[in-house]
């Protein structure tokens, strides 16, 4: 006598196994799910060490092009002692050959006191081309770091048309030659890591008393 409950199992057993088909591939999509989502937060944790990196770097240089200008500030100051500093006594011997010889409006390199070579900020992509390198011992490891310094004497302020009568305004247009000098300082910093580079630049205006 035939059994009717044997078509029901064989379509029990097929609706389990579609089931469980069902199943395998919904994991399997999770999985995908989860392993693309793995990827994409490795590779933005990456980036972040990345970026956090050229920042360091980044601000590593700014702060470099701050201490050239202090440096260049100091020592263009009339009556400072060089120390022995060689740089430094090149600095105040070219502030005096531009004053005497009125290399006014070009920017020279500290590194010719005479006054002969016009700055250049040694733009490069590899290899630091800086003037003045800080010691190793004062940079991180694997990191070297400098700056160049460019001068450029302005000529003096024009002081003989001002009046401090309850306000400061320009009562005489007449130029003067009493006022203080004027300088503008330039400072390109840069901070090799590796075989990349960082730049940065900053520029200042100062005066000093007549010589």
């Amino acid at each position: 006598m035939p059994n009717p409950e044997a078509p029901l199992s064989r379509a029990s057993r097929a609706a389990q196994a579609q089931a469980g088909a069902i199943t395998i591939m919904v994991a399997l999509m999770l999985l995908i799910l989860l392993t693309i989502s793995a990827i994409g937060m490795s590779r933005n944790s990456f980036r972040e060490v990345v970026n956090s990196g050229f920042n360091r770097q980044a601000a590593m240089a700014a702060n470099l092009a701050d201490s050239g200008l202090e440096w260049a500030v100091y020592w263009s100051q009339p009556l400072v002692n060089t120390s022995g500093a060689a740089n430094a006594q090149n600095l105040i011997t070219l502030r005096e050959n531009m004053l005497v010889n009125d290399l006014a409006g070009v920017a020279k390199n500290i590194t010719d006191p005479t006054g002969g070579t016009n700055y250049s900020a040694n733009p490069t992509t590899l290899g630091l081309a800086a003037d003045m390198t800080s010691p190793a011992a004062a940079s991180p490891a694997g990191v070297i770091q400098g700056y160049t310094i460019g001068v450029t004497y302005m000529g003096h302020a024009d002081m003989s048309g001002y009046s401090n009568g309850g306000s400061v305004q320009p009562a005489n247009p007449t130029v003067s030659s009493t006022g203080p000098n004027l300088w503008a300082i330039r400072s390109d910093a840069q901070v090799q890591q590796n075989n990349v580079v960082f730049t940065h630049a900053k520029e200042a205006w100062i005066s000093t008393p007549l010589q």
